[in-house]
């Protein structure tokens, strides 16, 4: 009279196990799905002020760096010399033309306006911290310093409205 339940059992664990699954399953595709609409929904996080982007010439009129996106980051290389014989050279020999000097600036945390990445010195193949913004005035800033920016020094820069010709030669 008694009947074996134990398959029944083992049949219960099995569709158990198979409704766990599909829980799970469920569970990952509508997190994949809401997260795709959330993030469809935020801007990036390196949304870039348009103020930022740009030519800039440089304080003493003899350089003009172009600022760019790179990827996830900012990123800025001379574009512009001011020279009148042979064009200006790095420590190494190398043209300073199209130089990548500013490198991998990314959103500060704290400023959302300012930006935090180096700079490379060509006369000394250094390569320093750096903040960079843009004041109300639409001048660009570039703080270079070693460890803290207090211990640093600001640059203004201006936007570049001239040409420029072959050789990264900026008209006078």
């Amino acid at each position: 009279m008694f009947h074996n339940f134990s398959h029944v059992r083992s049949d219960e664990r099995h569709i158990m196990n198979i409704a766990q699954k599909a829980t799970c399953v469920s569970l990952i595709l509508s997190v994949m799905i809401g997260g795709a609409a959330v993030h469809a929904q935020v801007p990036p996080a390196t949304t870039v002020p348009p103020a930022v982007l740009g030519q800039w010439v440089t304080k003493n009129h003899k350089g003009v760096f172009e600022i760019t996106r790179c990827d996830d980051h900012l990123c800025g290389k001379l574009v512009g010399l001011n020279y009148s014989d042979d064009i200006p050279r790095d420590q190494t020999g190398r043209s300073e033309c199209g130089l990548p000097m500013l490198r991998d600036f990314v959103p500060d945390p704290d400023q959302p306006d300012r930006w935090n990445g180096s700079i490379l010195d060509p006369n000394t193949n250094h390569v320093y911290q750096a903040r960079m913004w843009v004041n109300q005035s639409g001048q660009l800033k570039l703080r270079g310093y070693l460890g803290i920016p207090m211990f640093g020094q600001t640059q203004t820069w201006l936007p570049y409205r001239g040409h420029i010709g072959p050789n990264c030669k900026m008209s006078t």
